[in-house]
């Protein structure tokens, strides 16, 4: 259906532009094209039901390979580009791939099977798999079906009332849930101009300058890079109609610095991969108290444990990983491994179960306390752990990462009252050396203990 109503807007949209990703444009009737000659190409090696390893330096090569995938009844499985033979193996051995096209190199070697097919496309059909590190670092597998994949891309069409008069800035990283489904193939299935391109600080400005989108995504991370430019200063974000905020909580000045800019609404984004996006939500206005707060998504159920850890119910949320065991209960609810916490009869996200840190029996959010860092002019990175005091206590350490000319003093000064006393950080380390981060992107926190603290 993805496919089918993407086509259907090219009758509709024949000669709009559907696709921008740097100097390639696409209108809908040439990605159509586009796409089915792909498919053509791809159906003479690949047959209905196998799975595709496809990686990518270019955005716009993961639309075109997913809608070929789709016309064909393939799985798609994307993945970044790049990658050690290493990490290519532990995928691999992961998902079983039948068909691995890395390169362009990889793609001329297909070989033809000289087979007649035969296309049936199933709702339970195999749609992607998408590779998440979850805190191993290890690539985990999760499969999402033809029907999951198919609502969830509807679901975030209703949610933010995309209409083809939106222009979306979809900078999410192709090969993940986000980067696909949240933005960018909601946005062609509605008519809209996607703009699909990795974030790049000076990039994000003249796009904004040169495009006004009405629809995207900002994350801390986009943000810290963003103050380090020219014209960030001065930066007009009245153009947006709804811009989101995700991946990790977000320090409230943030927040505050968007409205400045004259964003009319931010919407909090929370999701996983394992239950496509966003199942929990909600749209802050300038005057919202609780801009943080969420809500749950139509299609999803949820419930906390005893230690406030959310589960999670719902049509698109995967049956479990290929490559190991899931943490689905009997009635079929999946662990987030995320805790809630309720403030003010609203509920918030605070923090992973397993990097709250219990300080005199209070249990600190290492979020929470990175976030007060984060806006600092001269904070790169941030990353909170802590260190063993003996008999079971904890401290907490922040390890900073700057490029600057800053001291630890000057760091407490500007987040110490913005804490909890039993927050406040007993030491900071300053390093002009980049945390360090597993193979999937995100910052190690054990390592940054063994390399900072221990």
């Amino acid at each position: 259906m993805i496919w089918e109503t993407i086509k259907a807007q090219a009758k509709i949209h024949g000669s709009k532009t559907a696709l921008i990703c740097h100097d390639k444009k696409y209108t809908y009737s040439e990605l159509v094209d586009s796409v089915e000659k792909l498919s053509a190409t791809l159906s003479t090696a690949i047959r209905p039901g196998e799975r595709v390893l496809f990686a990518s330096e270019k955005e716009y090569h993961y639309v075109r390979m997913v809608l070929a995938c789709d016309a064909l009844g393939v799985t798609f499985m994307p993945t970044f580009p790049n990658l050690s033979d290493e990490i290519v193996e532990r995928i691999k051995n992961a998902s079983h791939p039948n068909h691995i096209i890395l390169s362009e190199d990889d793609a001329s070697k297909l070989e033809p099977h000289n087979k007649g097919l035969m296309f049936a496309k199933g709702a339970d059909d195999l749609y992607t798999v998408i590779f998440t590190s979850g805190t191993t670092g290890e690539p985990k597998a999760v499969p999402h079906t033809r029907m999951a994949c198919i609502q969830g891309s509807i679901q975030n069409i209703l949610i933010q009332t995309l209409t083809s008069d939106d222009v979306i800035l979809s900078q999410l990283p192709p090969w993940t849930i986000g980067g696909l489904y949240l933005y960018t193939l909601p946005g062609l299935m509605k008519g809209c101009t996607v703009i699909c391109e990795m974030f790049n600080a000076r990039r994000y400005i003249q796009i904004c300058k040169e495009y006004k989108p009405t629809i995207g995504i900002i994350v801390p991370a986009m943000m810290l890079a963003l103050s380090k430019t020219r014209g960030w200063k001065e930066a007009d974000l009245s153009h947006w109609r709804e811009l989101g905020f995700g991946s990790t909580v977000c320090p409230k000045e943030m927040l505050q610095e968007l409205f400045d800019k004259g964003a009319p609404a931010l919407r909090n984004l929370y999701g996983c991969t394992e239950t496509h996006v966003p199942m929990f939500t909600h749209l802050a206005t300038p005057d919202d108290p609780y801009p943080l707060q969420i809500h749950i998504t139509d299609n999803y159920d949820f419930k906390l444990d005893r230690y406030g850890v959310a589960w999670i119910k719902g049509d698109c949320v995967t049956e479990g990983y290929l490559n190991q065991e899931t943490p689905i209960d009997k009635d079929g609810y999946w662990c987030t491994g995320d805790v809630l916490e309720t403030q003010h009869n609203l509920l918030f996200y605070k923090s992973r179960k397993t990097d709250l840190i219990k300080v005199n029996s209070y249990n600190v959010s290492p979020v929470r306390v990175e976030n007060m860092f984060i806006p600092h002019d001269n904070v790169n990175e941030v990353c909170v752990t802590y260190r063993d005091r003996g008999l079971g206590e904890k401290e907490i350490v922040a390890v900073v990462s700057t490029d600057s000319e800053i001291n630890s003093l000057e760091l407490m000064d500007f987040v110490k009252d913005k804490l909890f006393q039993y927050e406040i950080p007993k030491e900071i380390i300053v390093t002009k050396n980049p945390l360090p981060r597993n193979p999937m992107g995100k910052v190690q926190r054990h390592v940054v203990k063994e390399q900072f603290v221990e």
